[in-house]
């Protein structure tokens, strides 16, 4: 546990405006398709079409003579065929002898303008030998199933195997047992994928774009290019449009072939893509089939979870090779935030000829937490036990071990916010209320609880501080402000540490030129392990600024303090020198170093035959109730109220973590109501916002509230955990459950739409 003295108080744990809140609402900086760069050309790709076909042939040669065309690229124009990450399964850059999915790209064009580009694809002659798909993960491990890659459609197997799982369901008194879908689904970040390349003198490459992993970029790039990633490349972000997780993935896709067209003409590209292109192209959230089956005593004991989930890879492996983030999670986040002694998990990631699947907000844990806190709710009503009490009694405490073996000795605040979403809902009154609304509607309750892992393989961070010839105080760190507040978290970390007003710091956007490997902005980490790395620099930070305060005022540094951005004399007040005269004297270029320190978190460590050991280093919680009405009549669902609570172990800003948490119920109830990739055969059949539907300010409950619970870690910076991405992972299952209290029917499928809903109280009342 986090000492009272290391929890911060005068800058951590307070509301401050975001850092970049007034640039933002003037519209100073630039996104990606502002860029504008003398002789800058436009790229484009020319997409299969078909999801599985062998390409006999590519006929550049009327594209390649249209005027204002500088480059037309095929497969057979690459050296070897260069794919999207060093897997062998990767994507590759531009396909040349088979295409795997509708979003493969057959062609590349740089052009000086999106006429004569669009004229070029137009006149690009592909001939295909179409071949069978498959479109179901679970069909595609079957014997005799098409193979789409040599060594089978399985790309990994991830198992738990604890306890003796016979036994266990031998002594439970209750079994429930069910199977699960989830579809594909979208990221729908408002700006879509976009990136530009610009050839530097002595053959390097400069590249912009809005990734989540800057040196991950960086190194793609020169692997691509054949060029050495920290002398010839590099990466300057653009500001970010959302991310959500889909542009670790597909931010590559679009960079990597601008760079290459740069390569081709020798001048800068930009490409971007369009909405439908987005859509059918970008990675997704796995679509997936779940079984499980769960025990417990009539005392309401879980003692066995069995768990058989497929997760739709689609047609290639990503930025997370044989172990992509949705896979992994899945498989440690199966058995939910409970105490579970037998367990036996199989997470199976499979190939198909759909979109691949990627990181999305949570990879993961929102499909097998839909699945497994409906097994909950069950569960406890089979028994006649409140939903809350159930998992009361089976909640991780203090010293409890994971159904992976994993025991948990600090910062499990799962029993804290079941207590406070129970309270702040009044759901012990409100449920069981009046089940019929005024005007007919039929209203229910449901809650749904979580574990999230913090961070992942790449934890690592490392940043520097400055301070600049304005004396102001600048923190690099190489981690990505999506939106989130990371620029605003990271600096009042630093503030705190080093007793200087927030408002003297400064964050610029990741250049790698400048800025240190901070990771990637993703899976919860940058607070945690990027903060981490920013307060050990500050420490060090703070040393270096005594001792230049020591040499202008001719004092010892240990009897000087730093305090309110001052440096001075313990005994004699009057004796100090500011930040700006420090600068002054010190600062020869803009910036002087005067921070350096890393975090370098503990090693996961899990057993490759049974899976159990420590895949996460500390786990965020949370519990959500969700109040719906339902009319029986149309299927329509209302959400009208969450309570969202969540163990974030230390909230730095309270005002971005609960912003974060009301952000991850929108995306979360979208995943439950309305969002879906709707597929056959790996053809798209709503790849545009008419047909791809996301909740707007009309879906949001009227009421919503988040609910911040603080179990400190002692490893993160002032006791902060992460929090964005787990606030979207039990919404889904708290509104099912809601649903179910409403109408006492149970939805295995996602989206609940209303034609879905209507037709299974059609179904109901017929018998």
């Amino acid at each position: 546990m986090a000492e009272a003295k290391d929890m911060g108080g005068v800058v951590v744990g307070q509301n401050m405006t975001f850092m970049d809140a007034l640039e933002k609402a003037s519209g100073e900086p630039l996104y990606l398709d502002d860029l504008q760069l003398t002789g800058m050309l436009v790229g484009f790709a020319l997409r299969s079409e078909h999801a599985h076909a062998k390409i006999l042939s590519v006929d550049a040669g009327a594209a390649r003579r249209v005027e204002g065309v500088a480059a037309v690229l095929t497969g057979a124009d690459l050296e070897g065929e260069p794919r999207q990450t060093p897997h062998k399964r990767g994507a590759p850059m531009i396909a040349r002898d088979r295409v795997l999915y509708m979003g493969d790209v057959v062609a590349l064009v740089a052009a000086e303008g999106a006429a004569a580009a669009k004229e070029a694809m137009r006149l690009i002659k592909v001939k295909y030998k179409p071949m069978p798909t498959i479109d179901d993960p679970r069909a595609a491990l079957d014997k005799g199933a098409l193979r789409l890659w040599p060594e089978g459609n399985m790309l990994n197997h991830g198992k738990i195997r604890r306890g003796d799982i016979e036994e266990g369901f031998k002594a439970a008194d209750i079994i429930v047992e069910n199977v699960y879908r989830t579809p594909a689904v979208d990221h729908l970040y408002m700006e879509v994928e976009a990136g530009c390349a610009a050839p530097l003198p002595g053959g390097g490459m400069q590249v912009w774009c809005s990734t989540q992993q800057p040196f991950l970029m960086r190194s793609n790039v020169a692997r691509v290019l054949g060029l050495r990633a920290e002398s010839d490349v590099r990466f300057i972000q653009t500001l970010p449009g959302g991310g959500f997780g889909g542009k670790n993935e597909a931010s590559l896709d679009v960079t990597l072939r601008a760079a290459l067209l740069a390569r081709a003409t020798g001048r800068p590209v930009k490409l971007v893509y369009s909405r439908e292109e987005s859509l059918i192209a970008s990675a997704k959230r796995h679509s997936s089939i779940i079984h499980y089956r769960t025990g417990a005593t009539k005392e309401g004991r879980l003692v066995a979870s069995e768990v058989e989930v497929y997760l739709d890879k689609g047609a290639y492996a990503a930025s997370g090779g044989d172990n992509p983030p949705a896979f992994k999670r899945a498989t440690y986040h199966s058995c939910g935030p409970y105490d579970v002694p037998n367990a036996k998990v199989d997470v199976y990631c499979v190939h198909t000829n759909n979109p691949y699947g990627g990181q999305m907000r949570g990879p993961g844990c929102p499909q097998v937490h839909f699945a497994g806190e409906q097994q909950m709710d069950q569960l406890a009503r089979v028994l006649g036990l409140d939903p809350i009490e159930f998992r009361r009694i089976n909640g991780l405490k203090e010293g409890s071990r994971t159904a992976w073996n994993q025991r948990l000795d600090e910062s499990v605040g799962l029993l804290e916010t079941l207590e406070k979403a129970e309270a702040a809902s009044g759901w012990k009154t409100r449920s069981g209320g009046s089940r019929r609304a005024a005007d007919g509607r039929l209203r229910g309750f449901g809650v749904a609880s979580c574990l999230y892992g913090t961070g992942n393989a790449y934890s690592a961070a490392e940043a520097y501080i400055f301070l600049t010839s304005e004396g102001k105080i600048r923190i690099a760190a190489g981690v990505v402000d999506f939106g989130q507040g990371s620029k605003t978290v990271l600096s009042q970390i630093a503030s705190e540490v080093l007793d200087i007003p927030y408002g003297e710091f400064v964050m610029g956007v990741v250049d790698t030129a400048i800025d240190p490997f901070g990771g990637t902005s993703s899976s919860s980490r940058v607070t945690m392990q990027g903060g981490k790395a920013v307060y050990n620099a500050a420490i060090k930070a703070r040393e270096e600024l005594l001792r230049l305060g020591g040499r202008l005022l001719e004092v010892d540094p240990e009897d000087l303090e730093l305090s309110g951005g001052v440096v001075r004399s313990k005994g004699h007040p009057g004796t100090k020198v500011t930040l700006a005269e420090m600068a002054a004297a010190f600062v020869t270029d803009e910036l002087k170093q005067i921070g350096v320190a890393d975090h370098i978190p503990p090693a996961a460590a899990t057993d490759k035959e049974t899976g159990l050991g420590q895949p996460y280093e500390v786990y965020g919680f949370g519990t959500q109730i969700a109040e719906v009405l339902v009319d029986p009549g149309t299927g329509e669902i209302e959400v009208a109220g969450v309570w969202a609570a969540h163990d974030v172990g230390k909230a730095i800003s309270p005002m971005g973590v609960a912003q974060q948490i009301e952000g991850g119920v929108y995306m979360g109830l979208g995943f439950c109501l309305m969002e879906e990739i709707v597929q056959k055969d790996g053809r798209m059949f709503n790849p545009d916002m008419h047909g791809y539907l996301i909740p707007t300010s009309e879906d949001i409950p009227d009421a919503l509230e988040s609910i911040i619970v603080e179990e400190p870690y002692s490893r993160g910076p002032f006791g902060a955990k992460g929090v964005g991405e787990m606030v979207t992972v039990p919404t889904a299952a708290a509104i099912a459950n809601a649903v179910h209290d409403a109408i006492g029917i149970r939805f295995p499928e996602l989206p609940l739409t209303p034609d879905r809903v209507a037709m299974a109280v059609a179904r109901a009342k017929k018998g």
